[in-house]
């Protein structure tokens, strides 16, 4: 018998016993959320650095260029790889405008290799039209089966008119790896 006013209570099982205590495991959810956080950033960088530089990713998620109010995709040098790898992938055939001759101009530039797809785009900050010419020695079909390596020559709207020079339409050049579709 207990004396009066007195409880009996009984004892707690020990949380020191056999068994995962209930902080552990939301310790072990947060830590395992923070680093799923870590890996999808990480793979989203380094899909970012694939689709600007090399085979991968299309540019029609995360990376692509946005476009200016004449819907004209705004290109800098950052998103280069991205663009030529939309264009080779968008399954669109050269056409080249009437307007401008991209084998005049090519040749202008001292470039041998063959037009493979072109696009009208405003470089960087500076609001200019100009033209983006993926070319290579490659053919399309064989870079959409294969990937490779692609040269991009950005330049300016005179370029490939008679007189028109290098130094005066060039605004940049340089190679860049695309993936196959």
């Amino acid at each position: 018998m207990t004396a009066p006013g007195i409880r009996h209570r009984r004892p707690r099982p020990s949380s020191s016993g056999p068994g995962v205590s209930t902080w552990a495991v939301v310790l072990a959810l947060v830590l395992a959320a923070l680093v799923g956080l870590l890996l999808s950033e990480a793979l989203q960088q380094s899909t970012t650095e694939v689709s600007r530089g090399s085979a991968g990713s299309s540019a029609e998620t995360g990376n692509a260029p946005g476009k200016n109010a004449s819907g004209l995709p705004v290109v800098t040098e950052s998103t280069l790889g991205a663009e030529a790898q939309r264009l080779v992938a968008s399954g669109t055939s050269f056409q080249a405008p009437a307007t401008f001759d991209v084998n005049l101009c090519l040749r202008q530039q001292g470039v041998s290799d063959a037009p493979i797809v072109m696009e009208e785009v405003e470089w960087g900050a500076d609001s200019g039209q100009y033209w983006l010419i993926v070319h290579g020695p490659n053919e399309r079909d064989s870079l959409r089966a294969n990937g490779g390596i692609v040269e991009v020559t950005v330049v300016r709207p005179t370029c490939g008119s008679e007189g028109a020079s290098a130094d005066e339409t060039l605004i940049w050049n340089g190679s860049t790896k695309i993936g196959s579709v």
